[in-house]
């Protein structure tokens, strides 16, 4: 999960959205004793709830959040609305696809870590993200690393790494429980309401996880 240069004392970037997976990458850079800053980025129509969420993780585990403005990020369904005739498959999560999501991120997170002298960039993807996103596979990470080795000039570069990127949901959220990550304030809904929609793919993947480990939890945020 981690390279072989791992270090106990460097700084890390966690890319932070208030859903349990990256909610665990925040908590597992904590476990591994990283100084762990936390950054989100407020793309256009980002739903409050998803930001409180956010909010609300990085301050119970006490870590600096960053919130970064990007109102020019945009979901699919802000431009085409929700109907599933405009996209390329019946796959629930196409109407919440951000083209260019992590080489937008992970760049903002890049620009950040040099004048930090960060050296870890933390992302949360998981098997399932690399089945469906192109930008979540480890041939992609490993381009972008790439591509960062070449383009620091202020100090030793930053490498993204991504811990859970191997195991499914159900093992995220074992190591979740694990890590003592508050997974009642993490918000998993894609929709816009106040309370969890319990229809949503992010909805049923937790539902069906949390059923599956007996763990007991209302609400999704």
């Amino acid at each position: 999960m981690m390279s072989s240069k791992d270090s106990n004392n460097d700084k890390a970037i966690v890319l932070l959205s208030g859903g349990i997976d990256s909610s665990t990458c925040l908590y597992w850079a904590k476990n591994r004793g990283y100084e762990v800053h936390a950054l989100t980025i407020n793309y256009h129509n980002r739903w409050i709830k998803e930001i409180e969420a956010t909010r609300s993780i990085a301050e119970m585990a006490g870590v600096e959040l960053r919130e970064i403005d990007a109102p020019f990020v945009m979901e699919i369904f802000n431009l085409y609305g929700l109907d599933s005739k405009n996209y390329k498959s019946d796959d629930p999560r196409w109407p919440f696809y951000i083209a260019s999501k992590n080489l937008l991120f992970y760049a903002i997170a890049a620009h950040i870590a040099e004048y930090m002298k960060a050296r870890w960039i933390v992302g949360g993807h998981t098997k399932e993200d690399t089945l469906f996103f192109k930008d979540a596979t480890r041939e992609y990470i490993d381009a972008m690393n790439s591509l960062l080795k070449h383009g620091f000039m202020l100090n030793e570069p930053a490498e993204i790494v991504v811990p859970l990127i191997d195991i499914d949901k159900y093992d995220v959220v074992r190591l979740a429980v694990e890590l003592g990550v508050p997974l009642e304030h993490t918000w998993s809904c894609h929709l816009r309401v106040e309370e969890p929609c319990g229809r949503c793919n992010g909805c049923v993947a937790r539902s069906n996880v949390f059923n599956a480990l007996g763990i007991n939890i209302r609400k999704s945020a």
